[in-house]
């Protein structure tokens, strides 16, 4: 029986891979067909997410690249080593984020990292925090994944809150783990385990 908090959509367009549905979100594995709504997104919010994302170069932000990005999304999918959910609002049919998983291991290890990122203008209104547990339920029941990590910069305010509120729990500092906004930087470690989420119960 699937946790609570998320539905896998059976209303798909041309444009989806898989679609889950939460309370307010539509959360979308995308086909590269959508590489100009995906531009706009991140043009939108190139100064906003600069600060905590990793470094991109001026052609990240257009239209062919993000071709290039969905089509990498789709195949990685397929082959169960990534799970890219594009996060548009229910209401509007607005892309407003992302939250994606990755560094799967499977065998004695069962576990996988998230990573996420909101539009500017639709913060503060527990989208993230909605999208993330959603997807995270939906990654313990479909992938049996035992743990699930986050890595996050020490000034984040926002995202430390967000993974405690989702359940995590903190275990330490990776040190130099990720090229951002011009150099490496350490992040804080967090972590949930499936026992964690049992039946939904963040």
């Amino acid at each position: 029986m699937p946790r609570a908090g998320y539905k896998v959509a059976n209303n798909r367009s041309r444009s989806e891979v898989l679609a889950l549905e939460t309370d307010r979100l539509r959360l979308s594995v995308l086909r590269k067909s959508e590489a100009p709504r995906v531009a706009d997104y991140f043009i939108r919010n190139r100064e906003f997410h600069k600060q905590f994302a990793q470094t991109h170069t001026d052609d990240y932000f257009t239209v062919s690249m993000q071709k290039k990005y969905l089509a990498y999304d789709y195949e990685s999918f397929l082959e169960g080593t990534l799970v890219p959910l594009w996060i548009i609002s229910r209401e509007t049919g607005e892309i407003i984020g992302r939250v994606s998983f990755f560094n799967f291991a499977y065998g004695g290890m069962m576990s996988c990292a998230c990573g996420y990122h909101l539009d500017k203008d639709h913060t503060g209104r527990g989208y993230m925090t909605e999208a993330l547990k959603g997807a995270m339920a939906f990654v313990f029941d479909e992938y049996k994944m035992h743990r699930i990590e986050a890595f996050i910069l020490p000034e984040n305010e926002a995202s430390l809150k967000l993974v405690k509120r989702a359940g995590f729990h903190y275990e330490g500092q990776r040190i130099s783990y990720m090229h951002i906004n011009g150099r490496y930087r350490d992040h804080e470690a967090f972590y949930i385990l499936e026992d964690d989420v049992k039946n939904g119960a963040f």
